[in-house]
């Protein structure tokens, strides 16, 4: 039944989303508020910082409703690795501007300071911005300048600025922390590192880390001692074929006293195939994914299956969909696995994720996950005591995975967001 489901889900989506954007051929044009004033909604999550754009651009109205804004501007970021991020903004004309759109990005790079990545995205916005503008009586309040390095010859030189490092980011990283109070004290570090490559047609990553964890408890009984581990790296390179095919080759390897690895690697050929071109990804995308690889697992404790080592082949099968429209937002994804040798150890997720304005001022979202799994070849044999139970010393075995939520929420009275205002 969840697998009916989940196929009529996919079906629904592919035929209702098949073109960028839901039409809205009952709309009209509508004129713009007699103050001159276009409306603005900001569609953003939490990291966009909304009272520095405020006062950079003054010149619009925020409203706090998708229907009452003359553009909806709609920010999503993705992330490059450690060579930076990439942020999509997509201006959408609504009343005034119904039909009018554009879309613009800013490349922020990993060295950049929160601050100048804000600086960046909002002159995004400040360009994008104008075109509407240009037709109402603000524009006698728009200064439009433009600068050059003046280092450089000339535009072309710029632009053709030799790349030293052939477009390859580095990030070395550590830390730790600790606390102490009577009866507990804990420590803990971790270091790693990440070599990025990200192009048109290319992306390649390593990244090698280490993670470690001590803690002690102070009970009448003596103290009790828990340090765990987890140490391993991940790696791939990702090579764009087409505007919808790509062919991926995945590494990864993990010492892990939680998952009673001693060491395990594995070596994943992948292919993927896009319903969308590619660059429509930051708006739309549908996606399937195949994985078949080989892996060995060298085990702390002997297993269930009485193993403490093995060779494992596996392979997998991902259908992913992902929506970012004017309406809301769609996540979902089906993932089926299991190993060639041993069909009987196999995993299946399906997960969804919503986020729908259903009319002015009232949205709901929801969450859910379900997981049959078959899979967990690493668990220790023998019963855990409850103290490595209560200290999450191992993984615990299970057939399942439920997780849910929902949250609904519903805004009224004035059509205008709050005001950028820093005072107490």
């Amino acid at each position: 039944m969840k697998l009916n489901f989940s196929v009529l889900l996919f079906s629904f989506l592919i035929f209702f989303f098949s073109s960028p954007i839901v039409h809205a051929s009952n709309k009209t044009r509508q004129p713009v508020s007699p103050s001159g004033r276009i409306s603005v909604f900001l569609d953003t999550e939490s990291w966009f910082d909304r009272d520095f754009v405020r006062q950079q651009i003054p010149v619009v109205n925020y409203v706090r409703d998708r229907e009452q804004s003359d553009v909806h501007i709609i920010v999503t970021r993705h992330d490059a690795g450690s060579a930076g991020t990439n942020y999509a903004i997509s201006f959408i004309g609504n009343r005034a501007f119904l039909g009018i759109n554009n879309d613009l990005t800013y490349w922020a790079a990993s060295t950049n300071s929160s601050d100048e990545t804000r600086r960046g995205y909002t002159n995004i916005l400040k360009i994008g911005l104008v075109s509407y503008l240009s037709s109402t009586p603000m524009i006698d309040r728009v200064l439009v300048d433009f600068f050059m390095d003046t280092s450089m010859d000339s535009v072309d030189d710029a632009t053709e600025e030799a790349d030293s490092w052939n477009n390859w980011v580095f990030e070395v990283y550590g830390g730790g922390n600790f606390a102490k109070e009577e009866k507990l004290s804990n420590y803990s570090f971790r270091t790693g590192f990440y070599a990025d490559r990200v192009t048109t047609q290319w992306k390649i990553r390593l990244r090698p880390y280490f993670n470690f964890n001590n803690r002690t408890y102070v009970t009448s009984e003596g103290d009790i001692e828990n340090s765990t581990h987890r140490h391993g790296y991940s790696a791939y390179v990702v090579k764009s074929l087409t505007d919808h095919w790509s062919l991926g080759i995945f590494s990864s390897g993990l010492s892990s006293t939680f998952h009673n690895l001693d060491f395990n690697a594995d070596l994943i050929p992948a292919v993927e195939w896009s319903l969308f071109p590619y660059q429509e990804a930051t708006r739309r995308s549908l996606t399937l994914a195949y994985r078949m690889g080989y892996g060995y697992n060298n085990y702390m404790e002997t297993t269930i299956f009485d193993k403490n080592e093995e060779w494992i082949w596996a392979q997998s099968l991902e259908a992913t969909v992902r929506f970012q429209q004017p309406w809301g937002s769609i996540r979902a994804g089906i993932t089926g696995s299991h190993f060639l040798n041993d069909l009987s150890k196999n995993r299946a997720q399906i997960y969804t994720s919503v986020n729908l304005r259903v009319f002015q001022g009232l949205s709901i979202n929801f969450y859910g996950n379900y997981e049959i799994i078959n899979d967990l070849v690493a668990i220790p044999a023998g019963d855990r005591s409850l103290e490595e139970v209560l200290l999450a010393r191992s993984q615990q075995a299970t057939s399942y995975s439920i997780s849910g939520s929902v949250g609904l929420s519903y805004t009224f009275g004035s059509r205008f967001s709050a005001a950028y205002n820093p005072r107490l």
